[in-house]
């Protein structure tokens, strides 16, 4: 058999073992299921890779798991110049074995999350990529941007002091106890049957992004967008509705949608 023709047999084989394991996990973000969702209806080739962030972040999540969030004050008003303000640092370490000092240079992420400039740079990195470096940084950049549209994604957490350094106990209580319901709120509902419900994903609008600062613009409508309805379900305690589900998604759709069509070679 040749290695083409096994690897379409294989390809598929993984992704559904993938998602059955990452299903099964604690879910941090949208589940796997709806981050092939919203993969797959942006024309993704390979919908399932989306859920590979979530399994990353498994083997250093005080590392990797600030780049699938951003604790903003419940007030705060998310711009381009907000985006710009929360990044990484690069620190340095250094370690001593029985033979020699070395160094290790690290990207150390904001403490208050820096989902905003991940998405960001991997945008940049897919400008003027090759066609398989695209690829991956497409796949990966999917689950990001996926990212942006759960609303407590864009909300505080716990006790954890957010962006602006205070701690919001109430609202973050709340928030990290409401997460797993948020998470899985459109799953009931996939795949799409109903027509009304495709309606809301098939004719929501789709913003044009061939800049960094189109997708600043974007990023920021998104999660002022998030944020707010983040605030309306605290107030009144209680989780996404289906329609609200499939707002959100569709808004991370067509901004995958639009960051393919401004990235791919011409």
């Amino acid at each position: 058999m040749s290695p083409s023709r096994l690897g379409r047999r294989i390809l598929p084989l993984l992704f559904a073992v993938v998602l059955i394991f990452i299903t099964a996990l604690d879910a941090r973000a949208w589940t796997c299921k709806t981050h092939i969702f919203i993969a797959r209806e942006a024309g993704i080739t390979e919908p399932a890779a989306a859920c590979f962030p979530d399994m990353t972040r498994k083997e250093n999540d005080a590392l990797l798991g600030p780049f699938h969030w951003h604790n903003p004050a419940p007030d705060a008003v998310v711009t381009a110049e907000y985006i710009e303000r929360f990044g990484v640092s690069s620190e340095v370490f250094v370690k001593q074995d029985a033979y020699r000092a070395y160094s290790l240079s690290i990207k150390v992420p904001d403490p208050a999350g820096v989902l905003y400039w991940k998405i960001c740079d991997l945008y940049g990195a897919m400008k003027g990529a090759g066609r398989w470096e695209h690829e991956y940084y497409l796949t990966v950049i999917a689950h990001y941007v996926g990212d942006l549209s759960q609303p407590l994604h864009n909300f505080p957490s716990g006790r954890i002091p957010a962006a602006d350094g205070r701690s919001y106990p109430d609202v973050g209580i709340w928030a990290k106890s409401a997460h797993l319901s948020f998470d899985m709120a459109l799953d009931p509902y996939l795949p799409l049957q109903a027509e009304e419900d495709r309606a809301i994903i098939d004719t929501a609008s789709r913003p044009a992004v061939n800049s960094m600062t189109d997708l600043k613009r974007e990023i920021a409508r998104i999660a002022n967008a998030s944020l707010a309805l983040a605030n309306a379900c605290y107030r009144e305690k209680r989780g996404l509705t289906k329609k609200e589900a499939l707002t959100q998604a569709a808004m991370s759709i067509n901004l995958l949608k639009a960051v393919i069509e401004g990235t791919k070679s011409r």
